[in-house]
């Protein structure tokens, strides 16, 4: 399969697919993930100009059959020091910039992959919804938004976990990194669906 990673961070969510060896590309702007195995440093709105860009002109777009994007979940985190919990605390307004997930949202409608998921923390749903996402599939502490086949993936690993790197310049990502066994899971789920499709020529 061809999947696109987008917030890829240290690529925990599409690692199942690059380890079957699915041909996979991953976006990221952090530099000092630049040596993560199939990480394109740029941003993402670069990546939604170019394919507009492309659209636009007539240019063929690849065929891309999974999106996968984990915006940056800060805005919406409820941990007590995270902006939204700051402003509540203060009685304060507070509205998180829904522009990273809407550039998402449009390389999706661009591309046009068989699936995708938008994954968030549980804090998300209140403001995803206002740009028409809900959470298809809870599996706490992820909320997966999109379009794929719902799937189990057992036990897994609070985020609060990766807790231990305080001070690390890559505290973040290492807190945001999806596990192995979501990625492994999902995978698995589109897979099963994929062959069907391709069994009975379903487009």
């Amino acid at each position: 399969m061809k999947v696109l990673d987008l917030f890829s961070g240290l690529g925990g969510f599409s690692e199942a697919f690059l380890r079957a060896g699915d041909e996979v590309v991953r976006v990221e702007n952090n530099p000092l993930l630049s040596e993560v195995p199939n990480t394109s440093i740029e941003c993402v709105r670069h990546v939604r100009d170019r394919l507009l860009e492309f659209k636009q002109s007539g240019q063929p777009i690849r065929n891309i059959d999974v999106v996968l994007a984990s915006p940056p979940c800060y805005e919406f985190s409820l941990a007590f020091s995270a902006p939204r919990a700051v402003s509540e605390r203060n009685n304060e307004k507070f509205e998180p910039s829904m522009e990273l997930v809407e550039i998402a949202i449009e390389i999706i409608e661009i591309v046009q992959p068989r699936w995708w998921v938008i994954e968030n923390v549980v804090g998300s749903a209140k403001y995803f919804e206002k740009v028409g996402l809900v959470p298809h599939q809870i599996m706490r502490p992820y909320l997966l938004y999109g379009n794929f086949p719902k799937f189990q993936a057992g036990n897994l690993p609070n985020k609060a976990d990766h807790d231990s790197w305080h001070g690390h310049p890559l505290r973040s990502n290492i807190r945001a990194k999806i596990p192995l066994e979501l990625s492994m899971a999902l995978r698995k789920a589109i897979i099963s669906q994929k062959t069907l499709f391709d069994d009975y020529n379903i487009a």
